[in-house]
């Protein structure tokens, strides 16, 4: 019924360590760019001093953070 497809290995197979750092560092810069992006819209657009837009990727970060550890760890029904 089902074929393998040349290059392809199954779902729960493992990458070697230099393709899983290279996938990892382009999944971190790809959050980053997409997570800092939105504050600095914000913040030109309302005119805030740059100790606010600090604040305000910071804020961005930090919440980044939690919902990644509560999509990692689970919390109660939510999460892996």
């Amino acid at each position: 019924m089902s074929k393998a497809i040349s290059g392809v290995d199954h779902v729960d197979g493992m990458l070697p360590i230099p393709q899983l750092f290279a996938y990892g560092l382009q999944h971190v810069l790809a959050m980053y760019a997409g997570a800092v992006a939105v504050p600095i819209i914000i913040a030109q657009a309302m005119n805030l001093p740059i100790e606010d837009l600090i604040r305000l990727i910071t804020a961005d970060l930090f919440t980044c953070g939690v919902a990644t550890l509560i999509q990692t760890l689970g919390f109660g029904p939510v999460g892996g």
